[in-house]
C-alpha cells in the first residue's frame, strides 16, 4: 500500500516538474504544451497494447530477468553502454527509487518526450516560426518509436539536446553529448564524431591546420577501428582477418552485401538511392502490398508526415539568418549517415525505429537549405 501511494506521489511529482519546465526552459504556448503531453503519453500507451513485448529490452525488464541477473556489485563501465545502459537505469529505478513498471515507462517516456521538444526549439533557433514549428511537434512517427523503454528515448534526448548546444556554439558541452550518444549506439555516436570533425576540416583555413585536422580524423577513424572497446561494434574478427583491417572491412563489407539477396524481412538489395528510400521510407515491396493493415496504415501515416512536414517549411516566410557551419555539417552528417548505415542495416523493425535519429537532421538539412536558397535567390 506504501508503495503504491510512493509511486502514485512520485508521478504526479514527475509531471508537476515537466509542466513547469515550460516556463522556465521551453517557454511555449501553455495549450500546446499541454496537448503535447496528452498526445505523446497517449501514442506512449498505445505502442504498449499493440507491442506489449516491444524492443529486446522492454522484453528483457518486463520479465525482470535481466534485472533480476543485475548485482550493485556487478556494476562496471560496460552496465552503461548499449542495451545494457536500459537495464542498469531500470535496475537502479527499482532498487534505489522504488519505481513500479508504470514509473519506469513513464520516465522514458518523458525523456523521449523532452527530446522531442528540443527538436523543435532547434527548428525555432534555425528561424522556423513558433506557430509552424509547433504543428512539428504532432508528427506521430517521432513519438510512437522513442516513447517507450529503450535505447531510442535516450538517443532521440541525447541527439536533440548535442544539436542545441552545436547551434549555440558550445562545442565542448556538445562533444559531451556526442559520447552519451556513443554509449547508447556507437556507430551512430562515432558518426555524429567525424560530421563533426569533416565540417571543421573543411572550414579550416591553412593548409597546416587543414593538416593537422586530417591527422585527427585518422587518428579517430583508426581508433573506432582498431581499440578493443570500439572495435567489436565495427568489425568482427571471426573472419581469421585479425591482423589487416583493409581487409577485415573489405570482407566484412562484401558479408553485408549479401545479406540482402538471403534475408527473409522483405527488404531487398538495390542501388544505394533505392536503399536509402526504403531506410527513410519503406521498402518499396511493402507499399501497396495489403500484407498487414497496421503496416498499411503506418505506411500511409509516414507518408503523410512527409508531405505535411514539406508543406510546412515550404510556407515559411519569415526570412532566417543562413549559418555556414550549420549547413556543412547537416549536409555532411545526413550523407555520411544516409550512405552508410541504409546500405549495413537491411532488417525492416530496426530501420523504422532508428530512422528517427536521422530524420530530425534531414528536417533541419532541409529548412536550412530552403532557406539558403531563399536568401540566394533574394540577393
Amino acid at each position: 500500500m506504501l508503495n503504491i501511494i510512493y509511486n502514485y506521489f512520485f508521478l504526479y511529482s514527475l509531471l508537476y516538474i515537466i509542466i513547469s519546465s515550460n516556463k522556465f526552459f521551453f517557454r511555449f504556448n501553455n495549450l500546446f504544451f499541454i496537448s503535447s503531453i496528452f498526445f505523446h503519453l497517449t501514442i506512449t500507451i498505445i505502442y504498449i497494447n499493440i507491442f506489449p513485448v516491444g524492443d529486446w529490452e522492454t522484453f528483457m525488464w518486463s520479465q525482470e530477468d535481466g534485472v533480476k541477473q543485475l548485482k550493485l556489485s556487478e556494476i562496471s563501465f560496460a552496465s552503461f553502454r548499449t542495451s545494457n545502459l536500459v537495464l542498469t537505469i531500470i535496475f537502479f529505478s527499482k532498487k534505489f527509487l522504488y519505481l513500479n513498471n508504470v514509473n519506469i515507462i513513464f520516465l522514458f517516456s518523458i525523456i523521449s518526450f523532452f527530446g522531442i521538444l528540443i527538436f523543435v526549439n532547434n527548428l525555432i533557433k534555425l528561424g522556423l516560426e513558433k506557430k509552424l514549428a509547433y504543428w512539428l511537434m504532432f508528427l506521430p512517427g517521432i513519438h510512437f518509436w522513442t516513447g517507450t523503454v529503450g535505447k531510442d528515448a535516450l538517443l532521440i534526448f541525447f541527439l536533440s539536446y548535442f544539436f542545441s548546444l552545436y547551434i549555440e556554439k558550445k562545442f565542448f558541452f556538445s562533444l559531451v553529448f556526442i559520447f552519451f550518444i556513443w554509449m547508447v549506439r556507437p556507430h551512430i555516436g562515432a558518426l555524429f564524431l567525424m560530421s563533426i570533425l569533416f565540417t571543421e576540416f573543411f572550414l579550416i583555413k591553412g593548409l597546416k591546420l587543414k593538416f593537422v585536422m586530417l591527422l585527427i580524423l585518422s587518428i579517430v577513424f583508426y581508433s573506432i577501428l582498431h581499440i578493443p572497446m570500439t572495435k567489436g561494434y565495427f568489425l568482427s574478427t571471426s573472419t581469421g582477418l585479425a591482423d589487416n583491417m583493409l581487409l577485415q572491412i573489405m570482407s566484412q563489407t562484401t558479408e553485408l552485401a549479401q545479406k540482402y539477396q538471403s534475408s527473409s524481412s522483405s527488404y531487398g538489395s538495390g542501388n544505394i538511392i533505392s536503399n536509402m528510400f526504403s531506410y527513410l521510407m519503406f521498402p518499396t515491396e511493402f507499399i501497396f502490398s495489403n500484407k498487414s493493415k497496421l503496416i498499411d496504415l503506418v505506411i500511409l501515416g509516414e507518408i503523410c508526415t512527409f508531405i505535411y512536414i514539406v508543406f510546412l517549411i515550404s510556407n515559411h516566410k519569415k526570412k532566417a539568418e543562413v549559418n555556414k557551419r550549420i549547413i556543412f555539417f547537416l549536409v555532411i552528417c545526413v550523407l555520411l549517415y544516409l550512405l552508410t548505415m541504409p546500405q549495413i542495416l537491411f532488417n525492416f523493425g530496426l530501420n523504422i525505429r532508428q530512422k528517427w535519429m536521422i530524420l530530425p537532421f534531414v528536417i533541419y538539412l532541409t529548412f536550412s537549405l530552403k532557406n539558403l536558397f531563399v536568401s540566394k535567390y533574394n540577393t
